[in-house]
C-alpha cells in the first residue's frame, strides 16, 4: 500500500527546557513516543511525536510536535478499503516527524548548554513494528 501525502501542518504542542538542571559529563537519555490519528474522512493523518531528555531521571527538556499530513484521494480510498495503515507508512511519517523535531529542538536550544545534545537516530523498526487497524486509531487528526 502506497499512500501519497503532503505535509499540511506542523505545530509545536509543547516545548520546555531546564538547562539549569544539566550536569556536564553525565549521560542524557532520550525517550521517544509516537501516536497516530485520522480524521473522519481519512483524508488527514496525524503523527504526534514526544521526546523527553532525562539525566538521572531529571527532566532536562520535553518536546511534543504535531505533524499533520494530507492524504491524496486515491490513498484515502485505499485506507477505507483496507482499514489499516501499514507499519512502513507509519515509520515513514514518524521519520519526517523526528527530523522536524530535531530541527525545532536545535533551534529552540541555541545558546543553551542543551544545544549540543542532538536528538539521536531512532530505530523506528523497533518502535513501530505493526500495522494499525483503523478502528484502533484515535480519529482526531483535524
Amino acid at each position: 500500500m502506497v499512500l501519497h501525502f503532503r505535509i499540511a501542518e506542523i505545530k509545536t504542542q509543547q516545548f520546555a527546557i531546564f538547562p539549569e538542571k544539566f550536569v556536564n559529563g553525565q549521560e542524557v537519555r532520550v525517550e521517544s513516543e509516537f501516536e497516530f490519528g485520522l480524521n473522519d474522512d481519512y483524508s488527514r493523518i496525524r503523527c504526534l511525536s514526544r521526546f523527553n531528555y532525562l539525566q538521572n531521571e531529571t527532566l532536562l527538556m520535553t518536546c511534543e510536535i504535531h505533524n499533520v499530513f494530507d492524504i491524496r484521494e486515491d490513498g484515502t480510498a485505499l485506507l477505507k478499503e483496507q482499514l489499516r495503515v501499514p507499519a512502513d507508512t507509519l515509520r515513514y511519517l514518524a521519520t519526517i516527524a523526528t527530523g522536524t523535531a530535531r530541527g525545532i529542538i536545535h533551534s529552540k536550544t541555541e545558546g543553551t548548554v542543551l544545544n549540543p545534545i542532538v536528538l539521536p537516530p531512532i530505530n523506528l523498526v523497533e518502535v513501530i513494528n505493526k500495522d494499525f487497524v483503523i478502528g484502533e486509531i484515535k480519529k482526531d487528526a483535524e
